[in-house]
């Protein structure tokens, strides 16, 4: 060796590779610290005993709802106090024992953007140890799963409430199980009202079991069938037979099987919902009998009838009341116009106390005398009740109306002349009575007896007993005893036996007549068949109230009709297309057969109807396609994808060949998919590239494959510890504004006039629809005049 050169230094060598190797750990820190702050999961390094927080990164400050002003540099408590009881027990526990620490949906109370939330995480709390083995700190990684929690927390409650709806509901529910129609559950107005028994002596039996009866009925073969078909079957007032403890009894009933699905589509079930209307179909028979037997009555007696409005005293009344006073029956009169026609006299004496009265007691009733456009003077009897609303505040008055001027002229006959009165009472129709001080009836004229049957001498020995009806006698006797002891009038509403038996209504009134020194010299009184008027009055009473509760009913039954309407859509799907088939059937014959009778004017009209019915029928095979895409079967099959894609260009293949478009596709994955629905995806989304094309230009549609984890796909839906496989479809067509992403999956949503691109507006919705279906994800992207990509994202197994 030259004794010039110059030996290596030891000591520099080592220097030099130790500064190699800080500075290599600091660019590992570095490196980690970066990648940190860029995780999308929450992710905060605490360090020693109090837990000092030496970084985090946005998506825990997010998380947390603090600034790294605010948690950075800090003890972990003071600048989170709210979340010490919860989460320092645990940390510390992981700092003494070394041991990692896994959180699922931990519940904790934070305070962040200004308000206290609930929220729930997913964590782990992981100990970092130095080289020399000592536990120095934890790094945290959380992710919040806030909104998972409390959907499956709403779907949990959403299963109760149904069960809850079902045993609440006042319409009779029931829930049958499998094709042997098992009773699963009945609520207490199916148990009580319709099958007499308890739930412990029909749940978990066969339906037929418990009712054999229903074997030679039509139900059963009904109940099979929505269970086969998953179709819904509606019918009202059907005749039922149904054997309970009391006996075989009939009812009509308005009913719905509806087909309960599990998750794979298959009918698992049927929930039954009865409505006994059998006393509204009896009823309404009754109304009928009673209508025509009220029309007879009303002619016969010349009875008008009124409705009065007690709000805004709207009078609503029958053509006899105008005649009453003095008009033509087709006069509009209105209440006060009626009122002023009353004499002045009995106005505030009569009509207006009978009026006040009325709204204490419910009943109105009052006699006074009208005049007449030609000044004579009538009488008028009047009779009606009030019905109240729900809060009892009076809403309206119904009542009849009847002229009496005969009556009160014979009555003031009778004052006149005691030979006269009686030989006028004879005459009468009414019932015509006297009674002495005492009140002892003495008299009773040729209607009392004719009506009666009984002679002088059976009448005056057991007097009213005989006929007033047993159920009114004592109230008839009670204010009978009244008057007689207070001099007052004596007015009652009861029923009179018939000498065939029937009981009728009569109105009686019997009126105290005076000496000059006012003592009672003897009553006078009167009866008046009331029947058809006091049954008409009942019967439009009950009338109101039947349809007050057909109303309720009806509120009810929207809360279950928007339920159905994506079953109705099904439905009503296949019913519609046959008319339009029709449609456009009978137009194209016309055109052929009867093209030289047209104007060109009516060609045109035939053109636009074949053009309407075609959009029509595309519009219905598109909701039946959605229909199908919530409610069908869900079969999966293992299918190669290549093959599906295939099929799917074979039947678009003129519309390809047409345009002049190039579809190339890398190799597709095998995996367990719905087979038609993924022919119905990869049909609408290839069929839209090739809709909407910039004109002049060939369609180039490109579709890609491969995989790619949850936590890079940009949206929120999907699982960061997921990975799935992707599917996209990109072409170079007029693309869109990302701004309406959301509305292109919406149904009917359209970007573009129909004069300018043809469609319904539902497709891409079914293409979201069939993706959810598998669990997956639908994404798009574009940019207007360059194109568009459609993404599908499903779950890797």
């Amino acid at each position: 060796m030259n004794e010039s050169t110059e030996l290596p230094n030891p000591g520099s060598y080592f220097d030099h590779q130790a500064d190699r190797n800080k500075k290599q750990s600091s660019d590992s820190e570095s490196r980690f610290r970066d990648t940190m702050k860029q995780a999308p999961v929450g992710m905060v390094i605490l360090r020693g005993e109090d837990f000092f927080v030496e970084m985090a990164n946005d998506s825990y400050l997010n998380i947390v709802g603090r600034t790294e002003e605010e948690l950075v540099g800090r003890l972990l408590f003071d600048a989170l106090p709210e979340v010490r009881e919860y989460v320092k027990p645990v940390l510390t526990k992981v700092l003494q024992t070394g041991e990692p620490f896994h959180g699922n949906e931990f519940e904790v109370t934070l305070n962040r953007f200004g308000k206290k939330e609930l929220c729930y995480f997913n964590f782990v709390y992981q100990p970092l140890a130095e080289t020399s083995g000592e536990l120095s700190g934890i790094i945290v990684v959380a992710t919040e799963v806030t909104q998972q929690v409390l959907s499956k927390q709403a779907l949990q409650r959403s299963e109760n409430q149904f069960r809850s709806l079902v045993t609440q509901s006042q319409f009779a529910k029931a829930i049958f199980k499998g094709e042997d129609f098992v009773i699963s559950l009945a609520n207490e107005a199916m148990l009580k009202n319709l099958w007499r028994r308890t739930l412990d002596e029909v749940a978990g039996r066969k339906l037929l079991d418990v009712f054999p009866e229903l074997q030679q009925q039509k139900f059963i073969t009904i109940l099979k069938n929505v269970y086969e078909t998953g179709t819904i079957h509606r019918e009202n007032e059907a005749l039922a037979q149904v054997d309970g403890p009391d006996g075989m009894r009939t009812f009509y009933l308005d009913y719905q099987y509806a087909p309960i699905f599990e998750e794979e589509g298959k009918v698992s079930a049927i929930m039954v919902s009865v409505n006994d209307v059998t006393e509204k179909v009896k009823f309404r028979q009754q109304i009928s009998e009673a209508a025509d037997r009220l029309s007879l009555a009303t002619d016969g007696t010349k009875l008008a009838t009124w409705d009065l409005n007690l709000q805004t005293r709207d009078i609503i009344y029958s053509g006899r009341l105008a005649t009453l006073f003095g008009y033509d029956e087709n006069k509009l009169l209105t209440h006060a116009e009626l009122r002023d026609h009353v004499h002045p006299d009995d106005r505030h004496s009569i009509v207006e106390k009978a009026f006040e009265l009325a709204l204490e007691t419910g009943t109105y009733y009052y006699e006074a005398r009208v005049i007449h456009p030609d000044k004579s003077i009538h009488w008028i009897r009047t009779q009606g009740k009030i019905l109240y609303r729900d809060d009892r505040v009076p809403h309206r008055m119904l009542g009849t109306m009847m002229d009496i001027t005969d009556r009160k002229e014979s009555e003031l006959a009778i004052k006149t002349s005691e030979g006269k009165f009686r030989t006028l009472a004879d005459s009468m129709p009414q019932f015509v009575w006297t009674g002495d001080r005492e009140g002892n009836l003495n008299y009773f004229n040729k209607s009392v007896y004719d009506y009666t049957g009984l002679t002088p001498a059976e009448m005056h020995k057991h007097l009213w007993r005989h006929i007033v009806h047993p159920e009114d006698l004592k109230e008839n006797t009670r204010l009978w005893n009244i008057s007689i002891e207070n001099g007052t009038d004596f007015v009652r509403e009861h029923r009179l036996r018939r000498f065939d038996g029937e009981f009728r209504w009569k109105l009686s009134r019997a009126i105290p007549q005076r000496n000059p020194d006012g003592t009672i010299n003897m009553w006078v009184g009167t009866s008046t068949d009331i029947h058809e008027s006091k049954l008409f009055i009942d019967e439009l009473e009950t009338k109101v109230q039947l349809r007050t509760k057909e109303l309720t009913i009806a509120n009810s039954e929207l809360v279950r009709t928007n339920m159905e309407l994506a079953q109705f859509a099904y439905v009503a799907s296949h019913d519609l297309q046959e008319p339009l088939r029709k449609i456009q059937t009978f137009a194209t014959r016309i055109l052929e057969t009867e093209n030289d009778k047209l104007s060109e004017k009516g060609k045109d009209y035939f053109s636009r109807m074949q053009a309407s019915s075609t959009r029509m029928q595309q519009l219905i095979v598109d909701l039946l396609a959605f229909s199908r895409a919530n409610a069908v079967e869900k079969h999966f099959e293992r299918t190669d994808l290549n093959e599906i894609l295939k099929v799917v260009k074979e039947q678009l293949g003129e519309v390809i060949s047409q345009r002049n478009a190039v579809i190339t596709s890398e190799l597709l994955s095998t995996r367990d998919v719905i087979v038609y629905q993924f022919e119905q995806l990869f049909t609408n989304i290839i069929a839209n590239s090739l809709k909407f094309v910039k004109p002049g230009q060939a369609p180039l549609i490109e579709i890609k494959t491969g995989r790619i984890a949850g936590q890079s796909i940009a949206l929120s839906e999907a699982d960061p510890g997921q990975t799935y496989t992707y599917i996209s479809f990109s072409d170079n067509g007029i693309g869109f504004d990302e701004q309406f992403k959301d509305r292109i999956f919406q149904v009917f949503q359209r970007l573009h006039n129909r004069s300018a691109y043809d469609g319904t507006g539902i497709g891409l919705a079914i293409c979201k629809k069939i993706v959810e279906n598998h669990k997956g994800l639908l994404d798009a992207t574009g940019q207007p005049g360059i194109g568009a990509s459609f993404i599908i994202y499903l779950p890797e197994a």
